[in-house]
């Protein structure tokens, strides 16, 4: 069994600690560049995957948690890659699949739909689940309260070992949500608590709570920091309970340092790399080609984005009034598609650019910035 909990142990005893890097698989170039700088740096991998990204239906990457899982082993098995590989089910629970809310699903329909997906995941051996039931669009503003939260959590994670007990599956379990936004230590600690307390007297082995998440006041934005007074009281908090801190929205980060200083189990990253492929095709394009030429594909590539269905909450009804990191983050739904591959060929020839090898290189530039940074890089150096 590949076990989170003994990275997260070791990493904590190191001389300068680590935190571990979980990347939102929003294309297969993030997973090129993950793995090409784990061979290179000889470092463990960690791929959360979200139901809007991975799921029965393909997702909006086209993958099924076992489509996934090979495609991940063999990428691995190609760079020979021997440190461990950990994949994470993000998110999971009732309504945390849009679909969910577009549909207007009431609590049971949102439920027996996740727990089909769940055993997928299960199946396809993910080793970390991350249960969340903090959604509740029951509830006058949205969001479940403590109390039930806590039970459904509960009730989720002994559901899930029941799934796993089938398939022989050991698992590990991730807890919490950023869902919710920014609440006080007090509060998160008290969903914190009475999930552990239900656990336990349902004979269940907390210990294989790994990660606890809570808002920290990151967004998925440019400027985009931690404060350490905060991120060091939630992972306080966190370890009186035997879980480490999950940062969740760790896109931009300008201070990721400040996470293993802190001791923070792991910080989850993923739209921003849809961004970094967007600025990438237009500055091809304006480097390459005249200035109408490079606007009118420009203007394919965001009609595109805007076109999808799943958009509306990055860049409302037209262009003119959306920020350009905004459209970047969007079109992590639409790299995956034929018409997006279509796109990039047809730029690569127009330009002389093989825009893909270019996706894989800038990807793996920041991928690396972030496993040195969170001292990844150190983790097997110290046997």
């Amino acid at each position: 069994m590949v076990s989170a909990r003994s990275i997260l142990d070791k990493a904590r005893k190191l001389p300068e600690k680590a935190t571990l890097l979980c990347l939102s698989p929003i294309s297969r170039y993030v997973v090129q560049a993950y793995i090409e700088v784990a061979k290179e740096l000889n470092t463990p991998i960690c791929f959360a995957a979200s139901l809007n990204q991975v799921d029965r239906d393909g997702g909006y990457t086209g993958w099924t948690p076992k489509d996934f899982k090979n495609f991940v082993m063999d990428i691995a098995k190609k760079y020979s890659i021997s440190t461990p590989i950990i994949l994470q089910l993000d998110h999971g629970g009732p309504w945390l699949k849009d679909e969910h809310i577009a549909r207007n699903y009431s609590y049971e329909e949102a439920l027996n739909d996740f727990l089909k997906s769940l055993e997928l995941f299960i199946e396809a051996n993910f080793n970390v689940i991350h249960i969340d039931t903090t959604v509740d669009i029951g509830n006058r503003d949205g969001y479940a309260d403590i109390e039930i939260a806590s039970k459904r959590t509960a009730d989720l994670v002994i559901y899930s070992e029941e799934i796993a007990s089938r398939y022989g599956v050991e698992l590990e379990y991730e807890i919490g949500s950023d869902r919710w936004g920014y609440k006080p230590v007090e509060v998160v600690e008290n969903f914190i608590s009475k999930t552990v307390s239900i656990l336990k007297n349902r004979g269940f082995d907390v210990n294989r709570l790994v990660f606890g998440v809570a808002d920290v006041g990151t967004k998925v934005c440019p400027g985009n920091k931690v404060d350490p007074m905060i991120v060091k009281e939630f992972s306080m908090l966190m370890r009186r309970y035997g879980l480490y801190l999950k940062i969740h929205s760790g896109d931009y980060i300008e201070n990721p340092g400040e996470l293993p200083r802190n001791s923070i189990g792991g910080v989850n990253i993923g739209p921003m790399f849809a961004h970094i492929m967007y600025s990438l095709v237009k500055e091809v394009l304006y480097e390459k080609l005249g200035r109408d030429r490079s606007s009118e594909l420009l203007q394919e590539l965001n009609n595109f984005i805007v076109g999808s269905d799943k958009l509306s909450k990055y860049v409302g009804k037209g262009l003119g009034e959306v920020e350009e990191y905004k459209l970047g983050l969007a079109s992590r739904y639409i790299w995956s598609t034929t018409k997006a591959k279509e796109f990039i060929d047809k730029i690569s020839k127009i330009t002389g650019v093989d825009i893909e090898k270019l996706f894989i290189k800038r990807l793996t530039q920041t991928v690396k910035r972030y496993v040195v940074e969170l001292n990844l890089h150190k983790l097997y150096v110290y046997q």
